[in-house]
Order: structure tokens, then C-alpha cells, then sequence
């Protein structure tokens, strides 16, 4: 936060590709990610600054009709 409200960063840390052509209907795509440990952290959150992680997932039909969704990440540190 600051005078003038909130402030928002976002950049790419990873970006893969899980599929591409003619994907079989009703076939599970598992999605299994690791994140570059130099580019995250854990999730913060303070007053005044946090950090927040999400993954952005984004499919492209055949007729270039394009589909996203972003799902909030909490990353722990173990």
C-alpha cells in the first residue's frame, strides 16, 4: 500500500507448455510444476506489503478461442 493506494507487480517466473494438438476427451492432464527456488519466496503478508504467488492457466481452442484462469498460490517454506 502507499498514499496513492495499491501497486501491483506481476512477472512471469515460469511459463510450460502441457499439451498441443488434438488432446483426447476425458483424459486427465496432471500439471506438476517446481518453481525456480532463486525467482519465489514464501508467501508474505504484511500491513503495508505482501507477496503473492498464482498460476495462470490458459488454454487456446482450435478456432483461437483463448480460456484463462488464475488460481492463488500459498508457498510454504519447509
Amino acid at each position: 500500500g502507499c498514499a496513492e493506494g495499491y501497486a501491483r507487480d506481476a512477472t512471469e517466473i515460469q511459463n510450460i507448455q502441457i499439451a498441443d494438438g488434438d488432446v483426447c476427451r476425458g483424459l486427465p492432464i496432471p500439471i506438476h510444476m517446481v518453481f525456480p527456488r532463486l525467482f519465489t519466496c514464501p508467501t508474505l503478508e504484511t500491513t503495508n506489503f505482501k507477496v503473492e504467488f498464482e498460476v495462470n492457466v490458459v488454454v487456446l481452442l482450435h478456432d483461437d478461442h483463448l480460456i484463462t484462469e488464475n488460481f492463488p498460490l500459498k508457498l510454504c517454506r519447509m
